[in-house]
């Protein structure tokens, strides 16, 4: 079963609980966002799933809810809502996005794409941290493992 789809957190104002991941809400909002502020989440097929703020607690709770062949992937702000704004309103909510806010495909996901959280293993896009693929990075007292963009899109596809 396929939990991880398109938008299936919701939306801000209209938020979905997920069996498994019934601690995430969209749009939700942390103290000590060290894993992104407003951070963008995504399936490993590079679609939005929702978004807020992610903290220690709530990455490892995402990697325990995983189920095998998922993958929660996370992007700036900027690059998962900012960058696709056509029109802009007085706050996020009232700005109009082009229609690849929520598939910007695997491709762009790997390109932007900060921590990749999958069950066994915790990865960051090695040339956002710029690390060297193979390198290690220690976020909030979390191991990650940098990988390259071509990694990443390969974990995209084959998991």
């Amino acid at each position: 079963m396929n939990r991880l789809i398109k938008g299936c957190f919701g939306h801000q104002f209209e938020k979905t609980i997920v069996p498994g991941f019934e601690f995430l809400r969209c749009g939700q909002m942390r103290s000590r966002e060290n894993f992104g502020h407003n951070a963008g989440w995504y399936n490993k097929k590079g679609e939005k799933l929702g978004w807020g703020d992610l903290n220690k607690k709530d990455v490892e709770m995402i990697q325990t809810s995983l189920q095998e062949g998922e993958l929660f992937i996370t992007l700036s702000e900027h690059d998962s809502f900012w960058k696709f704004v056509k029109s802009f309103g007085p706050i996020g909510s009232m700005c109009t996005t082009d229609q690849d806010e929520d598939n910007p495909g695997i491709d762009y996901v790997a390109e932007k794409s900060r921590y990749i959280i999958a069950r066994n293993e915790l990865f960051v896009n090695a040339d956002e941290f710029w690390l060297k693929p193979g390198e290690k990075k220690i976020v909030d007292d979390i191991e990650f493992t940098g990988l390259s963009i071509d990694e990443i899109k390969e974990l995209m596809k084959i998991l």
